[in-house]
Formats: C-alpha cells, sequence, structure tokens
C-alpha cells in the first residue's frame, strides 16, 4: 500500500513539474509574440511611441516569467530563480492593479454633462480617410450636431491638425460637416495645428484666450466616452475646468480602444505637462 501511494505521489509531481514546464514555454511564447507585434507596430503604423515601448516592455517580462519559470528546476540556480520569480509577480500585480483602477477612472468620467451650459464646445479630432472623418470622429460629430442644435448660441471649436493619410485637417473636415448639416459658419473656429490630445489642449486654449480677451471661458470637451477622462485631465493639468460629453463607441472597437488608452493615460500623466 505504501508503494502505491508513493507512486501515486511521484506521478503527481511529475504532473505538477510537467505543468510548470508547459506554463513557462506558455510565457515565453507569448512574451515573444507580443514583443514581435510590438516591432511590427513600431515598424509599420506607429513608429516608437511610448504605447509600443509599453508593450515590448510586457513580452520582455512575460520571457523573464517563463525563463525563471523554468530555471527554478535546476537545483543551483533555484533560490536565485524564486527571488526573480517573486519580484516579477509583484511587478504583473501592480500593473494589473493599476489597469483596472484606470479602466475604472474611464468608465468614471464617461458621465454626460450636456445639460450644463457654457460658452465653448471643443470637438476633438480622431482622424480622417483622405477627406472623410473616421468612424470614431463621425460619432463624435453626431453628438457635436445634436448639443449645437440644442444650443444655438454657444459656439464650437474644432480641433485636429493633419496626419498620415489625411489630406486635410480635421478641423476642416469636422467645420464642413457642420456646416453641411446646418451650423452657421460664423459659430465654428478651427484648431488646425494639433497632433496630439496634448496639443489639442494647449492650442484650444490659446485660442480660448484670444477670442476671449483674456477672460476665462466655459467649455465643454465633445470625445469618445473612452477619451474622456485623458481629454479633461489634460485640460485641468493646463489650467481648464472643462465639462465632459462624451460621444458614443462602437461596440465592436471599443475593447480595443480601451486597452489602447491604458497606455496613453500612463503616458500623460508621466511625460505630458
Amino acid at each position: 500500500m505504501t508503494g502505491v501511494q508513493s507512486s501515486l505521489n511521484n506521478n503527481d509531481k511529475h504532473l505538477k513539474s510537467l505543468h510548470k514546464s508547459k506554463s513557462g514555454y506558455m510565457l515565453i511564447g507569448t512574451g515573444v509574440i507580443i514583443v514581435l507585434s510590438s516591432m511590427v507596430l513600431s515598424a509599420v503604423k506607429f513608429g516608437v511611441t511610448f504605447g509600443t515601448i509599453f508593450l515590448g516592455a510586457v513580452g520582455i517580462l512575460l520571457i523573464l516569467w517563463g525563463f525563471f519559470n523554468k530555471l527554478k528546476k535546476i537545483e543551483r540556480y533555484k533560490g536565485v530563480a524564486n527571488i526573480f520569480q517573486k519580484i516579477l509577480n509583484v511587478l504583473f500585480v501592480i500593473w494589473l492593479t493599476s489597469f483596472f483602477i484606470i479602466q475604472g477612472l474611464i468608465f468614471s468620467a464617461a458621465v454626460s454633462s450636456e445639460n450644463v451650459k457654457v460658452d465653448y464646445v471643443v470637438v476633438l479630432g480622431a482622424g480622417l480617410r483622405g477627406e472623410e472623418p473616421s468612424v470614431i470622429l463621425t460619432k463624435r460629430l453626431i453628438k457635436s450636431l445634436d448639443y449645437l442644435e440644442k444650443n444655438p448660441d454657444i459656439k464650437v471649436i474644432v480641433s485636429g491638425g493633419q496626419g498620415p493619410g489625411e489630406t486635410i485637417t480635421e478641423a476642416e473636415a469636422m467645420s464642413r460637416y457642420l456646416v453641411k448639416n446646418g451650423i452657421a459658419e460664423q459659430r465654428i473656429f478651427k484648431e488646425e495645428k494639433s497632433t496630439s490630445t496634448k496639443e489639442n489642449i494647449l492650442y484650444t486654449k490659446e485660442i480660448l484666450t484670444i477670442i476671449g480677451n483674456g477672460e476665462k471661458q466655459e467649455i465643454a470637451i465633445i470625445t469618445s466616452e473612452f477619451h474622456l477622462f485623458r481629454a479633461k485631465f489634460l485640460a485641468q493639468r493646463n489650467g481648464l475646468e472643462p465639462q465632459g460629453i462624451p460621444a458614443k463607441t462602437p461596440t465592436y472597437v471599443l475593447v480595443n480602444y480601451l486597452i489602447r488608452e491604458y497606455f496613453a493615460i500612463v503616458k500623460s500623466f508621466i511625460f505630458d505637462y
């Protein structure tokens, strides 16, 4: 009976060891895929950005995690491997916690203030296909049009420069859309230099200072719900106190944008002053 029990225990240990070995390979494989994805995104689409660097760093951490998982099986390296794996475990928990905290901030900020009266609404750009607004930008413009029709005394600042693949500025495309749908051209101010959310805010603030003769203007920012927290945060960091009006994001792309926005918010917290 004792021999049978011993055999069962050995089998159990073997299965656990096999599971750990497979787990190590899976972590390393996943890490390699993430690092390669980061490199491809950098080379083909986004260039070297905080987001692609962060993604690559996550991949490297997974590779190290899997490597130390396997290294623990070698007796002479077991102590060192355990220490490093504990450090990686702590880093992973910190990252995961930060991810959920920031997602909570995103959803808590996506509360509409559209019934509040302001002097100006600011519509943030979101990419064009040639001269045509992207799906995300169209949603923002629909929300803007609805607000401006209900508040005919309020003016609008459309904010967005010209990026790759765009034949006109985003501000110009937004202005054309609003005019085409009945908004008087005199109500529209264009900010056409910005290429990021930070620049959206800084250049819009310059326009507000000029048209307001230095007096503080009450504003509401219209942007996608996933983007509203960062837009308001950067506005507040630069001396503005905006209301927020979220535009609906299509469900089929929302998860992708929420993940991307996490990296953008971390970047803004650290670098966007």
